[in-house]
């Protein structure tokens, strides 16, 4: 967590001028922050005991002196130093108190863009969100999803300045620079808005980006969530579907996860069992029957639903050149792409090799 983190920073800088073993915990005993690194992740549930009392109380247990702290008045942490004697609570008062002081003015300093930036990397956590989200007025049940902006080089301050032009940080959707190469934009989805009109505005930002900064980026959308508290979940979803987009739909750069699904489950098997089933593909007279021209004409027979008439007038070919083609698939590899539990086969092979392939 961030505000641990910065915790711990603090620590590196005092403990070497006070020389006293010091350890930070959380309400549940949790060290999160040690003057001994190796410490951390340890438990001490002596601290449970003392939850109730006051800020800055001091308790003694096994040679150790323990306070109470808060931050931001909602987030609870003990401080412990080894020993008892006056000096050594001198010393808690005194990281007690920089600790408050410094991380209250580092919360204070979040923008909006920064906080929403957080809650996307999951890295706040719960008390401090539910600070933010009060702090900063955040609607709670507002539904929303995420777009995640992925660019090819490290040109994403680029894209997301053009972004703002097109989102204004005062019209509800938040536009984060979340990296170098990734720009997220926080979409509020009202009721009116379904899954077709959320991928037409992800196609409209990739030709504005392509129009105004000639780089190509991938976009993936995550599912509508109803809460701001689940918002991490889609911004990890949009993630995973460009992940996944890449790899089994690498004619299109806009990538929905709720209509990836074969797609997601493909994503999951072993390469090891990939490997397998792709070098069933790879023989030499496979090799010779997949030619480009064999593989657009049974990508375009699948995308018309396995009909034939459609097909071949797409294609510009007679219907009998189409059937010939199909006949020679069904003599060379066992499958009859007109049926359609043949079809799905030789579809999810494909989807194996090209998984495969990708990681090679």
């Amino acid at each position: 967590m961030l505000v641990e983190k910065r915790m711990q920073k603090i620590m590196d800088k005092l403990v070497r001028s006070i020389q006293v073993e010091t350890d930070i915990l959380d309400i549940n005993g949790v060290i999160v922050a040690s003057s001994d690194k190796s410490r951390i992740g340890e438990t001490n549930f002596i601290v449970k005991g003392f939850v109730e009392e006051e800020d800055k109380a001091i308790f003694i247990d096994d040679n150790r002196t323990f306070m109470k702290f808060t931050v931001d008045k909602t987030l609870v942490y003990f401080i412990s130093m080894e020993g008892t004697n006056r000096v050594v609570r001198n010393y808690c008062l005194l990281m007690v108190s920089l600790m408050e002081s410094y991380l209250k003015n580092m919360l204070q300093k979040l923008d909006k863009e920064e906080v929403m930036r957080r809650i996307l990397l999951n890295q706040l956590g719960e008390l401090e969100l539910q600070e933010v989200v009060r702090d900063y007025k955040l609607d709670l049940g507002l539904p929303r999803c995420v777009y995640i902006i992925r660019t090819v080089g490290m040109e994403a301050d680029n894209v997301y300045h053009m972004l703002l032009k097109a989102f204004p940080r005062n019209h509800g959707d938040i536009l984060v620079l979340v990296d170098s190469m990734t720009v997220s934009l926080v979409k509020a989805v009202p009721k009116e808005l379904d899954e077709d009109d959320l991928t037409q505005l992800a196609s409209a930002m990739d030709e504005s980006i392509q129009n105004e900064t000639s780089n190509k980026p991938y976009i993936g959308i995550g599912k509508v969530k109803e809460n701001l508290f689940q918002l991490q979940e889609s911004y990890d979803e949009a993630t995973k579907a460009i992940e996944v987009g890449k790899i089994y739909n690498t004619s299109n750069r806009v990538y929905m996860y709720s209509t990836l699904l074969l797609e997601r489950f493909l994503y999951e098997v072993p390469v090891n069992l990939c490997e397998t089933y792709s070098k069933l593909l790879f023989t030499k007279e496979y090799k010779k029957l997949l030619s480009d021209e064999m593989i657009r004409t049974i990508n375009n027979f699948f995308e018309n639903s396995l009909n034939l008439s459609e097909t071949a007038r797409q294609l510009f070919i007679h219907r009998n050149t189409l059937v010939y083609r199909l006949d020679k698939v069904q003599r060379i590899m066992g499958l009859d792409l007109r049926n359609f539990h043949d079809a799905v086969t030789f579809k999810i092979m494909m989807m194996l090799m090209d998984r495969y392939a990708w990681e090679a």
